[in-house]
This record gives C-alpha cells, structure tokens and sequence, in this order.
C-alpha cells in the first residue's frame, strides 16, 4: 500500500486501508475503488490523504504496531475525555481525568507494543483535520512508547510515561479554539497564550489519581535540552526524561501530520530533524532510542537510487533506517516491469538520492496508460 495526497487520488485507485470518521465509523473500506463521487467526499470531510493499492506492494504485509480499532477506540475516549473535563471547568467544577479508562487505554498500547516489538513505524497515522489534537496525542503515546521500550524501561516505567503522553496536551481545553485552529502565524500575544497550555495541563493532572511524573510530563514537554523551552528554561537533566520523550515524538508526529494550511512533511525529513537535534533540543541518547523504531522511508515511498534507478521501498530492517529494501522497477511499453530488489544494508555503494514526489509519481501513471 502507498499513502497518496487527497489531491492526487483518481477515479480507479483502490483503497488498502480503510477509512474512518472521528467516532470510529468506517466511511470507506479496503478494496472499495474510488469514484469522483467518493473523492470528492474525502476531500469535504478535511481527510488528507488515503492508503491505496499498489500491485508493486501486492506481496508486501505492512505490519501496524499499534492495531486501528485500537488507536480509534483510544482517541474517541480521549476526545471524551477532554470534552467533559472542559465543560466541568466551564461550569465551574474541579475536573476528574477518569483514571481507570486512561489506565486500560496505556495498558493495551503496551501489550500491543511489546507483542511487535521488532517491527519499525511504517504507517502514518491519518486523521481529519477536526481530529488532529485527539489522535496526536494517541501517536504521541505509541511513539514514547516504543522509546522507552527501546530504552529497556519497566512496565511500571512504561505506565507512567504512557499516561503522560497521551494527556500532555489536555491543557489546549483552556486556549481558545480559534487560536490553536489559526491557520497562519500566530501573533506574539497568541503564542504566549498557546505556551499556556503546559502550565494548565500540569494545574489539573496534579490534582488527579495519576502519577506524579506523568504530570510532569503535560508540564515540560516543551522544554528542551538547551534552554530554549518553555515555560521555565530548564536545561539538560532538569527536564524529566519522560518530558524530554514526550516532547521529542510530539514535534515529529506534529511535522508528519498533514494540516489544514500545510501538507506534512516527508518522514525522512522529520526524521532527520529529530536526527540532528540530539545534545541540543533533546539528549542523544533519547534520539537514538526513537530513531531505532521509525522507517525514515517508509513502505511505499518510491525513490531514486545513487544509479538513477526507480524503485519503491518494500521494508526496512531494523537497525538500519536509512537502509530499506528497495524494490526496482521500470515502465516499459505501458507495463510495469520489476528489475531487481535491492538491500541497501547490505549494498554499501548504493543510496537513496532523492524521494519522488507525488506530482512525478503520477506521470508515470500516464506513461503507462499511453502505453496500454
């Protein structure tokens, strides 16, 4: 399967994973073929993009760390969560974060998790514009997870990372809705009312039957390694670690989401970010421990090698993320032929060059039909 910008669908393309609504509902299942009608649909209710077939990948299993029922199921009850807790406070009640569905929901991510345990991040998560604050901050948790696996934490470590993960956001209920929904730049007394949030995060969940680093966590997951955060300053180890994970996988899962005034960034790109901010917005060793469970290129992607050869990537062995298993393919008289697949793990001299982009991957969708 290959994630395809909702602008790039066409009439014929097939759908590989199926596509849901924020309450969990299926709007169009796998093996549906897309229509106008259905396209135009997608696009109305602000979804990005869809997975899609493609028989280059037809023997490829992408396997999903973290099941869709379960990622859907655990966003609806956060989205809950926020709503009720936002309208006690309206009313003029002090808030309960229900502890028990927040701890079933940690629990299950961490079965899940530890049960795939050797399998790196291929598929982005995707989710309607409207949605985007309720299923970050479920991708938030999968991937401060997957770190703190990587960083051989306990199961009771794990817990409290997870809970903090998954509510470090929970103080946007007090920032009005029409600044953090802002299309363009926010003005500097906007910015200071966003910057609010990890205060207001951190006023409720100290009050609540959770632990006390997971509070931390809503409070300093926006502090970094150098100094250059907020809302105090803290440098270095005066961040908690779990903050400084949180924090991490926060700003890549929100550079890989696809937004209302901007398409996403490619993986490859965030991951390099993230990459390259090890001592200076985070502490190495945490990056290497995130870096080790995401494909910078993942399934999918079509490429270009060193050799000017064309090819999608098929899978990536862990360990090597930069290094995927390149799959060759030409267009030959309308047909597309396979060449050669391609261990970049273990063929030294060959390299990614460039990924192509979507504009380039439909023209070879016209050589073809020029050529049938």
């Amino acid at each position: 399967m290959r994630k395809v910008w909702v602008y790039f669908l066409q009439p014929g393309m097939v759908v590989a994973k199926p596509i849901y609504d924020s309450e969990g509902r299926m709007l169009i299942n796998s093996g549906v073929r897309l229509t106008y009608k259905y396209i135009q649909s997608i696009k109305r209710l602000g979804i990005p993009a869809v997975y899609i077939d493609d028989p280059l990948l037809k023997d490829v299993e992408v396997v999903e760390v973290v099941r869709t029922e379960t990622r859907l199921q655990i966003q609806k009850n956060i989205k809950k969560i926020y709503t009720e807790i936002s309208s006690a406070q309206e009313r003029g009640i002090s808030p309960r974060v229900p502890a028990k569905v927040i701890e079933k929901a940690v629990e299950v991510l961490i079965d899940e998790i530890l049960e795939k345990r050797q399998f790196l991040v291929n598929l982005l998560d995707i989710r309607a514009y409207d949605d985007y604050t309720y299923a970050h901050s479920v991708n938030v948790c999968i991937l401060s997870l997957l770190t703190g696996v990587s960083l051989g934490y306990s199961r009771s470590r794990l817990y409290s990372l997870g809970v903090g993960a998954l509510l470090h956001d929970l103080g946007k209920i007090k920032v009005p809705e029409k600044i953090l929904k802002k299309p363009g730049k926010l003005t500097k007394a906007e910015f200071e009312e966003v910057k609010k949030h990890c205060i207001y995060g951190y006023e409720i969940l100290k009050k609540q039957d959770i632990p006390a680093p997971s509070a931390l966590v809503a409070y300093e997951h926006h502090e970094r390694y150098n100094g250059e955060g907020y809302p105090r300053g803290l440098k270095g180890k005066e961040i908690h670690e779990y903050a400084q994970i949180a924090g991490m996988v926060d700003v890549y899962d929100a550079l890989t989401s696809d937004r209302v005034y901007r398409k996403s960034f490619l993986p490859h790109e965030a991951f390099e970010m993230i990459n390259g901010s090890g001592n200076y917005h985070y502490d190495i060793k945490l990056v290497k421990a995130f870096v080790e469970n995401v494909a910078a290129y993942p399934v999918g992607t079509i490429v270009e090698l060193n050799t000017g050869e064309i090819g999608v990537v098929v899978r990536t062995p862990k360990g090597f993320p930069y290094r995927p298993d390149v799959r060759v393919f030409e267009i030959e008289g309308g047909e597309v032929k396979v060449i050669r697949e391609v261990e970049l793990s273990k063929e030294t001299l060959l390299f990614i060059k460039r990924v192509i982009d979507e504009e380039e991957i439909a023209g070879f969708k016209e050589l073809i039909e020029k050529g049938s």
